[in-house]
């Protein structure tokens, strides 16, 4: 019960809300944006990278065994591999959005979050990483004039 506890007490660190550590000197910059389209768009994937390597490094790993250790070796690493990239690239499912600040002129978003099809105006957050924000379209009309 105790290291239960101990756990759960670790582990709930591990989730503080607050800036994102990437976003440490580097330039924040905030400004509006009309949305002239969005699209789905495919990600590409390294899954396969991640069976061959997965696959090799079982295979080396299994050399001192028989023929079948080694295939089996191969086989499970190659799983293991590809699991666990596909794991941390997530969804291949992103959105491409094409956008228009006064400022910045057109330039184009991607990111996996997708925002409501009927959003005409976004508040952009570019810093190490770029976040779009849904916001009042009338924002977006006075700041383009």
């Amino acid at each position: 019960m105790k290291k239960s506890l101990i756990m759960v007490i670790l582990l709930s660190g591990c989730a503080s809300p607050g800036i994102d550590r990437a976003d440490q000197n580097q330039v924040v910059k905030r400004y509006y944006a009309s949305v002239e389209s969005m699209q789905k768009v495919t990600l590409s994937s390294e899954v396969g990278t991640g069976i061959a390597a997965g696959a090799g490094f079982g295979f080396v790993d299994s050399l001192d065994g028989n023929k079948e250790e080694m295939i089996g070796g191969a086989i499970v690493g190659g799983l293991a591999g590809g699991l666990l990239t596909a794991l941390f690239e997530g969804g291949n499912t992103a959105y491409q959005y094409n956008l228009y600040a006064a400022d910045e002129g057109e330039f184009t978003v991607i990111q996996k979050k997708k925002l409501d099809k009927n959003t005409k105006c976004v508040l952009v957050n570019a810093a190490n990483k770029v976040t779009l924000s849904t916001t009042d379209t009338s924002i977006c009309e006075k700041s383009i004039k």
